[in-house]
């Protein structure tokens, strides 16, 4: 009887610890994975961005941040809340990113044409292409001095003026800066006036910045209608938690109630997408 007790206990604590081995190694490798793809992704936006902040320094902060959202979601809204809050922190990054970066190239594109005028200009008054563009390093405000004075290092280290428009082509990503490519590439390979046609594209960007300008005002109250949409249901959920947290129970802390909640989140974000996808019109 003693003995089997004994070897109970033995076969209990080795299956014990084989678990608690098994739990922390994939934690660990996990986190190193997870960490490893968070530096990287981090470090190529904000590059991208030109912002030099440390990526591993910004993966401490995003930890502390994921720990603090399940925390407060948990103590809100029990295991619910646990899992909304460190969802919502782990996408905050990569939400961040991307807002950052679509204001950067917003930015940039209303920049384009005045720097355009400028180079025009300056090739009009003799100077090379190079000399222009050196012009709008100097002389022009960030982002698209940023933008330029890469593409200027690069091309007195002899790569190729075409090959640093496409880099940069591919960080901001819009039809303005191909069709800038395309006529400094036509104009350098077959001849042509490039001042009358970086004059003429400037003039069709500034008109199409124009047009934009007011498709976005007459599309304001549908945005804010999204923003409405998302939002007011949250807003009632959390007055009623605090007001009935009885009656609100039943909603976070049993299965039926977070498939109705994960039913109410689906139908609300096709609701915001169908927004978005009339607002959003492409020009």
């Amino acid at each position: 009887m003693f003995s089997d007790t004994l070897f109970l206990m033995l076969m209990v604590t080795i299956c014990s610890v084989a678990a608690f081995v098994l739990i922390y190694t994939f934690t660990v490798h996990g986190m190193k994975i997870y960490k490893t793809n968070f530096v990287q992704k981090v470090d190529h936006g904000l590059k991208n961005m030109f912002m030099f902040n440390d990526p591993k320094t910004l993966f401490m902060f995003h930890i502390i941040g994921i720990a603090a959202g399940a925390i407060l979601g948990y103590l809100y809204a029990g295991v619910f809340g646990l899992v909304t809050g460190t969802i919502i922190t782990i996408l905050l990054p990569s939400i961040i990113l991307k807002r950052l970066k679509k204001n950067r190239i917003k930015k940039y594109i209303y920049q384009l044409p005045d720097a355009l005028n400028s180079i025009s200009a300056s090739l009009r008054a003799g100077t090379n292409l190079a000399k222009a563009m050196q012009q709008i390093a100097e002389q022009q405000p960030a982002p698209i001095s940023q933008e330029f004075t890469v593409i200027l290092s690069e091309y007195k280290m002899g790569r190729q003026l075409e090959d640093s428009l496409m880099d940069m082509y591919k960080r901001i990503n819009r039809q303005e800066v191909d069709l800038l490519i395309s006529a400094i590439s036509i104009s350098r390979s077959v001849g042509g006036n490039l001042a009358d046609t970086l004059e003429t594209l400037a003039k069709t960007l500034r008109e199409k910045a124009q047009i934009e300008g007011k498709i976005e005002a007459l599309t304001a109250m549908g945005r804010m209608q999204g923003w409405v949409v998302g939002l007011i249901p949250v807003a009632v959920m959390l007055m009623l938690r605090k007001q009935e947290p009885e009656g609100m129970n039943a909603l976070f802390n049993e299965l039926a109630g977070w498939a109705t909640l994960a039913v109410i989140a689906v139908l609300m974000t096709i609701a915001v997408l169908m927004i978005r996808k009339i607002v959003n019109i492409d020009i």
